[in-house]
């Protein structure tokens, strides 16, 4: 893949370090949902948005990501996002992640989301308007996976 030169390495140690500098640790601990992985030994951005028990918590992931990507500075970055059992429906959040994507859009690639409902795909579809970002949905991890690195 040319143009990514990132070390998958140096990325997951840098990630610790940097989410706990980004923003404060609560009780669900930074690097708990902003991880890296690696498919086809390619890096790729992995942010859990998944299970939360209110909005708030996907609100501030969503910010603590969003200061993460644009912290790290890095160009080209393929982002994977699993929001199963998520708030993404609820219009605070739709505003959080409408900023987030625009606000991210210098720095990303490509972005597949996993676990996406009928309701969330029409507002993935007004976020793809609002950003350009291309954000593209998928059923599993492996399909969202070969995607961002084909």
């Amino acid at each position: 893949m040319k143009g990514l030169q990132l070390n998958i390495k140096n990325l997951q140690k840098n990630t610790e370090f940097d989410t706990k500098v980004i923003s404060e640790i609560d009780d669900e601990g930074p690097t708990n949902r902003i991880k890296w992985i690696e498919h086809k030994k390619i890096p790729i951005l992995f942010a859990d948005y998944s299970n939360f028990e209110n909005p708030e918590q996907t609100i501030k992931t969503i910010q603590r990501v969003t200061n993460y990507i644009i912290k790290l500075g890095y160009k080209e970055i393929l982002m994977l996002i699993d929001v199963r059992n998520s708030f993404a429906d609820e219009k605070k959040v739709v505003d959080t992640l409408k900023n987030a994507s625009k606000e991210t859009k210098p720095y990303l690639r490509k972005v597949a989301v996993v676990g996406v409902t009928s309701t969330q795909e029409f507002i993935l579809k007004i976020i793809n308007m609002f950003s350009g970002l291309g954000i593209k949905s998928f059923e599993t991890f492996d399909d969202a996976k070969e995607w961002l690195v084909e």
